[in-house]
């Protein structure tokens, strides 16, 4: 909880953690390297927004109808795990659910392409990113349910580019070393790297420092999708950001003629019941036509 929560930014975040706790730095090191090793932490860093990247500035939903859905999970996991981040089997019509990122929605569509020929499949929908208004990952291990209260997304993000860094150095920030002083070895000093990102935060580039866990690993097995029918899309949005801390993700996506749902949220429990309870207070919202959850049956991306 800790590290998803609290983690100092410093020269020694790690140290100042245990120092925060009551606890040895040596000990909390330790076993910050076990949940690494064994799966629970999957990493420690900057939560980096993918719109700041130069070869990624629009992202997309894509469903797709398989019936061999392993094989096509092997397919669409070639592109890497920033390109292609989520990849689950869910129980609908369309049962594989990927998210995709590119320079503009002509890639992304010519990629999907692809991904379909291969694997031989004719019914796909894609569903491009039109405006994020929530992006944080935080399981509360206490509550049983995912639990932020990040407030609303900057609409507009600047490239790192025009800020003057390097993509490569950015990006690994994302995953540090668990260590003592885990900015040794960058090409600028450690006190500089802690200020760098502190400016990357601040202009909306980074979302937070914060360690990652892996949902399952700590006992969350629903990851239920709801996507919302409203032509009031920004006023639900805002309501459902300022209502529901358990969201993780709160998307507006440029909707199918096969697939009218604008709105799209995600929330990660140990059981099904807080997510069917958050459900059941969307459907009864001003201005809310429909809201259908769609569960997940596996990550394909770490299967």
């Amino acid at each position: 909880m800790e590290v998803q929560y609290s983690l100092p930014l410093s020269t020694t975040p790690f140290v100042d953690l245990a120092e925060n706790m009551g606890r040895d730095a040596g000990e909390v090191i330790r076993r910050l390297k076990h949940y690494f090793a064994s799966g629970v932490l999957k990493r420690c860093g900057l939560n980096l927004n993918y719109r700041a990247l130069s070869s990624y500035r629009r992202a997309a939903l894509v469903g797709l109808r398989a019936e061999n859905f392993e094989r096509v999970a092997e397919i669409i996991n070639r592109h890497d795990e920033f390109r292609v981040k989520h990849n689950f089997l869910r129980d609908d019509f369309y049962n594989v659910w990927f998210t995709i990122k590119g320079r503009d929605v002509e890639e992304i569509r010519t990629a999907v392409e692809t991904i379909a020929l291969e694997a031989g499949i004719n019914e796909y929908i894609i569903l491009p990113t039109k405006r994020i208004y929530k992006m944080d990952v935080k399981y509360d291990l206490y509550r049983g349910v995912s639990w932020s209260e990040r407030g609303l997304e900057p609409e507009n993000v600047p490239k790192l580019s025009e800020l003057g860094f390097d993509e490569g150095f950015v990006r690994s920030l994302e995953s540090l070393e668990i260590a003592e002083r885990p900015f040794l070895g960058f090409e600028y000093g450690e006190e500089e790297v802690v200020d760098i990102i502190e400016e990357l935060m601040e202009r909306g580039v980074g979302r937070d420092f914060s360690g990652v866990l892996r949902e399952r690993k700590v006992g969350f097995r629903e990851n239920g999708m709801t996507v919302v029918r409203t032509e009031k899309v920004k006023r639900v949005a805002m309501l459902l950001l300022d209502t529901f801390p358990q969201i993780t993700h709160l998307i507006e996506r440029v909707v199918d003629r096969r697939w009218n749902y604008p709105l799209y949220f995600m929330v990660h429990a140990v059981r099904r019941d807080p997510i069917e309870r958050i459900r059941e207070r969307v459907l009864n919202l001003e201005d809310v036509e429909d809201a259908r959850t769609i569960y997940s049956r596996a990550n394909l991306r770490e299967a």
